[in-house]
């Protein structure tokens, strides 16, 4: 275990324990990773999301601020960060669709532009629930996805991460996606 994560790891477990200083102490340690994270997040999204990543990782923050979350250790943490940046992008990507469209208001199509953003919001909406049915059938499998696509870590990272061999990770990964290609294809 090196420095850095035995010290997030301490802080996390001070925060659990009531200590505001120790949530700061968190948050100052792991912001730039998870600023980079969302980073990395929103570009492979190809500029789709009206969101820039300082605000993402902002509404973040604020969110695990707030949260009472008992913390175990650093893996438990980025779990929580890449569930809660993944919600939050759906949520983000249903409120610009919910406007788009007119919030509930007779709804009068003109063009394919409009199409073509109601055929992405189903895209997103389909993609959020296969990872759903996916952490119910094999949560690991999901995680490692997660790790991966979401949160952008590396294979060897993610192995670290989940306490699991190398191999392991590329058979999760190679099954994760082929599940999810075959659950999203028409």
């Amino acid at each position: 275990m090196t420095n850095d994560t035995a010290q997030l790891t301490l802080l996390l477990r001070a925060w659990s324990n009531g200590s505001g200083p120790a949530g700061d102490a968190v948050m100052a340690l792991v912001y730039e990773r998870i600023r980079a994270l969302a980073a990395n997040r929103l570009r492979s999204e190809g500029g789709r999301s009206a969101i820039q990543p300082t605000e993402l990782v902002n509404e973040l923050v604020i969110n695990l601020l707030q949260a009472d979350v008992d913390w175990q250790d650093r893996v438990h943490f980025f779990k929580t960060v890449q569930v809660a940046m993944r919600n939050i992008l759906h949520d983000l990507a249903r409120r610009q669709m919910a406007i788009k469209n007119g919030g509930g208001q007779f709804r009068v199509t003109l063009g394919a532009a409009e199409q073509q953003s109601t055929d992405e919001s189903a895209e997103a909406e389909a993609l959020h629930e296969a990872l759903r049915l996916l952490r119910e059938e094999d949560a690991r499998k999901a995680d490692v996805l997660e790790l991966s696509f979401l949160v952008g870590l590396g294979h060897e990272e993610i192995a670290r991460v989940l306490d699991i061999s190398l191999p392991t990770v590329n058979r999760d990964l190679r099954f994760a996606k082929a599940w999810l290609k075959q659950r999203l294809e028409p």
